[in-house]
């Protein structure tokens, strides 16, 4: 009768397979069988319905004699109720086969997500958006979830992933990851893969993910030459290289830019129509292209109707190919950061910050002002009365405010970014 794990140990194979009995505190049945080979597995040997009949829990030592007596009790407990255990792990087996990894599941619920209207809207997310959720999904979570099956993820377990997150890469995207986590898992839950979503009831501040303070990142003048220089430098594709240019040049939202067509822009006039089904806030908007914007987008060969291509014909190119070339020029699109990068030694900053930097330089070296600014970004006023009273457009006004932010980034920023001195009242 085996007791100890060193007894296990000590059994040697012979010429053929033989068995030894294993104390149990659960009962009977438990055995080890040794094989010539020298291999050990373990064993409940038990009758059923008059039957002799067995059942294989694993091999020694991947299964050691502490774990063996705790899966000897559960399928004890189950003889006792007239069960016979090696069904129940037939059927077990059978649902682990049919059960979804995480990254499956997500696979299954991004194509759902990306055509569910939301309750808000009314509308479906937009491309920018899916595209945004898959790269929090691939760059956040994949990573620690992936290969789980979903019906083994639990509370505790989406906790210490979002705690991570929090901890080592931003506050805001573990609070974003943990309303992705339960969206999924309220879609997993309604086919069946899990019983109740492990995600309900954590709250965000009690994991780190509590929301951070609203984004004050912009990039000076310096920042930006050296950004312009290291778009130049990378081998980034050239579409992906003119949009992110054109970003810094229009302070255009990434979305609007990249759903552009040859059809909006007239390059003779200097206009670039924003239509409203493009503009986030669903208002259409002009930008007045600087002459430094113009000579970009005459520089661009035209391939299809979209100024910026992506790979698939007859597609734009996806915010998350802007995205993915920003954070590789710091050495971010890894968890670990790489130093060597171009940029790697800069304060981490997004592609959304470029826009948050040309309405700050708008006002510090352009002497823009701030009503013009916020017409220049599609902003809709937060006060009602102003929304509904004030309409003026101040055309003139934004013209000059994007010839003169142009031709400062022609001068100081995309040839030398050094020696950075302010205009003086560039508007008037």
């Amino acid at each position: 009768m085996i007791t100890t794990d060193r007894q296990v140990q000590a059994l040697k194979p012979e010429k053929g397979v033989y068995w030894e009995s294993v104390k149990s505190p659960h009962g009977g049945g438990l055995a080890i069988r040794v094989q010539p080979s020298g291999s050990k597995s373990w064993y409940f040997r038990y009758r059923f319905n008059g039957k002799q009949d067995s059942y294989s829990f694993g091999r020694y030592p991947s299964m050691g004699l502490q774990e063996v007596r705790e899966a000897h009790k559960d399928a004890a407990n189950l003889l006792a109720q007239g069960i016979n255990p090696k069904r129940v792990r037939k059927e077990r087996k059978e649902k682990n086969q049919a059960a979804w990894t995480m990254g499956e599941l997500f696979a299954k619920w991004i194509i759902s997500y990306a055509k569910t209207p939301s309750t808000r809207t009314k509308r479906p997310p937009s491309e920018t958006v899916v595209e945004q959720t898959a790269w929090r999904w691939n760059y956040y979570l994949k990573d620690h979830l992936g290969e789980l099956l979903v019906m083994h993820v639990d509370s505790q377990r989406i906790k210490g992933t979002i705690s991570d997150v929090a901890a080592t890469q931003s506050r805001e995207q573990a609070r974003k990851c943990l309303t992705l986590l339960r969206s999924m898992f309220d879609f997993a839950e309604a086919r069946g893969q899990v019983e109740n979503n492990p995600a309900y009831g954590i709250e965000p501040s009690k994991v780190g993910a509590s929301k951070s303070a609203p984004r004050e990142r912009k990039l000076d003048l310096t920042e930006l030459g050296r950004l312009w220089a290291a778009i130049e430098q990378a081998r980034l594709a050239s579409s992906t290289a003119a949009a992110i240019k054109l970003l810094i040049l229009t302070g255009q939202r990434r979305g609007e830019l990249l759903l552009t067509k040859w059809g909006h822009i007239d390059l003779d006039a200097g206009i670039w129509k924003i239509p409203a089904s493009n503009a986030k806030n669903r208002k259409a908007h002009t930008v007045y292209l600087s002459t430094a914007a113009v000579g970009l987008l005459l520089s661009l060969p035209r391939h299809g109707e979209f100024v910026f291509p992506g790979r698939v014909e007859g597609q734009p190119l996806g915010a998350n190919a802007i995205t993915t070339a920003v954070l590789r020029l710091q050495g971010r699109k890894t968890r670990k950061r790489d130093k060597k990068a171009p940029l790697g030694d800069m304060v981490p900053f997004s592609a959304h910050d470029l826009r948050r930097s040309f309405a700050t330089g708008l006002g510090e070296y352009c002497a823009t002002q701030p009503h013009v600014i916020e017409r220049m970004l599609n902003h809709v006023p937060e006060d009602s009365l102003v929304a509904t009273y004030q309409r003026a457009e101040y055309a003139e006004e934004q013209r000059r405010a994007w010839q003169a932010w142009g031709e400062l980034i022609e001068s100081q920023v995309a040839h030398d970014p050094k020696n950075v001195v302010p205009m003086r009242r560039a508007m008037e």
